[in-house]
């Protein structure tokens, strides 16, 4: 079986929770996807980094369009027609993997120190900055190991005796800065401690992977189920019929074997249901 991560890589990522894939993807992939992020965003929003009231409600500031919709091909295509994120998802959690949506963002503002998955599931987001960034334009910070329970456990306890009672970034911790370059693709574990600090808008791709349960494990079934079919876009502006999440990619799976494994894992999630991929079936087939 083909290895997409060196030994060095996967190991990394397991002891730390993160690694930078440098030049992961090539000038011309990723000139691609900065052209899908930035017509997209512009085309759902108008322009990019339209979200900037200081003082709205939810995480991290920004504009989100989920980018699976046929006319984003490339994108479409990276969530699991490309082995080096699925597959390579799987190297690094350890087991099979199921994808989430990718989106295109532009974020509008700093975020706090935050995990990606709340849940005691295994997963991993790769995130892919269209633009360098360093420690002074947004660049991510990460607390390294902080994805283990009992080192996650003891920053808790650390928080919590915060005199001011702010947490993170009241009292200080270690904190490691990954800046990047476009072609550079962030991994890090979905249990990672991380924030970002500095810049204005920032261009961005992201998706995430989680650890596929197995047909056994019908707790576990259900807990990924509900975290992938979460509707991360609720208070979103824009046309959901234009940019749907998984029906136009779906309804592509046929001859295509790694995208028709994904999409079989989230049927039996029940988060894409046999229905929205006949949709598209001829007449009579």
């Amino acid at each position: 079986m083909t290895s997409f991560f060196s030994h060095q890589q996967i190991e990394h990522f397991r002891a730390f929770g993160y690694v930078v894939l440098r030049g992961l993807l090539t000038y011309e992939e990723t000139d691609r996807l900065t052209a899908e992020v930035t017509t997209a965003l512009t085309d759902a929003y108008g322009g990019l980094g339209t979200d900037t009231d200081p003082y709205g409600e939810g995480g991290i500031r920004g504009d989100y369009l989920p980018l699976a919709a046929d006319r984003t091909p490339f994108s479409q295509s990276l969530i699991a027609d490309d082995p080096r994120l699925f597959q390579g998802s799987a190297e690094l959690c350890g087991r099979m993997t199921v994808p989430a949506v990718p989106s295109a963002v532009c974020f509008t503002s700093n975020s706090g120190w935050h995990t990606d998955v709340g849940p005691d599931v295994p997963g991993v987001t790769f995130l892919a900055h269209l633009e360098p960034r360093t420690a002074r334009t947004g660049a991510l910070r990460v607390v390294p190991g902080s994805h283990d329970p009992a080192y996650a456990r003891r920053l808790t306890a650390y928080h919590d005796l915060d005199p001011a009672n702010q947490g993170f970034p009241g009292w200080p911790v270690p904190e490691t800065v990954l800046p990047t370059e476009p072609g550079d693709v962030l991994a890090f574990d979905a249990h990672l401690l991380h924030r970002s600090v500095g810049g204005g808008n920032r261009l961005a791709w992201r998706t995430e992977y989680l650890g596929w349960p197995g047909l056994g494990d019908a707790e576990g079934m259900r807990t990924v189920g509900e975290l992938l079919a979460e509707d991360a876009y609720e208070d979103a502006g824009f046309d959901r019929a234009r940019w749907p999440e998984w029906d136009e990619w779906a309804a592509g799976a046929a001859g295509i074997a790694s995208r028709q494994t994904a999409l079989d894992r989230l049927r039996l999630l029940g988060v894409v249901p046999q229905a929205r991929t006949a949709a598209r079936a001829p007449a009579g087939s």
